[in-house]
Formats: structure tokens, sequence, C-alpha cells
């Protein structure tokens, strides 16, 4: 009799063992998985990051020169109205577009 539950205390230990070898097998599986998959959403997120850097530092770059071209623009402007030309030309008009104005 004593070897009925001995017997089945081994059988099932066995089972235990088996049913415990699985699981570790699947758990190391799935955090393999896991561990693959977070890499790979960390490297789509550090490309994300690279491509907005990239994007900042051409903004930042046609701001720059944006910039450039409107300070050049308003020199321009300040060198026609300064010269003696313009101011001539400003005063030969101004009698003219005054009458044109009351004149609606």
């Amino acid at each position: 009799m004593t070897d009925g539950p001995v017997e089945g205390t081994q059988a099932g230990l066995r089972l235990l063992e088996r049913e415990l070898r699985v699981a570790r097998r699947h758990g190391a599986k799935a955090i393999q998985q896991m561990h693959a998959a977070l890499v790979a959403d960390v490297r789509q997120a550090e490309r994300r990051a690279e491509k907005a850097e990239r994007q900042a530092a051409e903004a930042t770059r046609r701001a720059r020169q944006a910039e450039r071209r409107a300070r050049r623009a308003e020199a321009q402007l300040v060198e026609i109205r300064s010269s003696r030309t313009w101011r001539t030309g400003r005063a030969v008009l101004a009698a003219p577009m005054r009458l044109a104005r009351r004149g609606r």
C-alpha cells in the first residue's frame, strides 16, 4: 500500500516538473519576443526623432535665409527711399495723388 501513494506522488511531481519546463520555455520565448518588439519600437522612435531633428534643422536654415533676404530687401528699400530720384518722384506724384484721393 505504501507503493501506491509514493508512486502517485512521484508521477504528480514528474507532471509538475514537465509543466514547469514547458512554462519556462514558453516564458523565455515570450521574453525574447517582448525584447525584440521593444527594440524595434525604440529603433523606430529613434528614426522618428532623427527625422524630426533634420526637419527642425532645415526649418531653422530656411528661417535664417528668409531673415537675410528680408534684411537685404529692407536695406535696399532704405537706399532707394534715400535716393534723390525717389524723393523727386514722390514730390512730383504727391500733388496728383492728393487730388485723385479728394476727387473720390
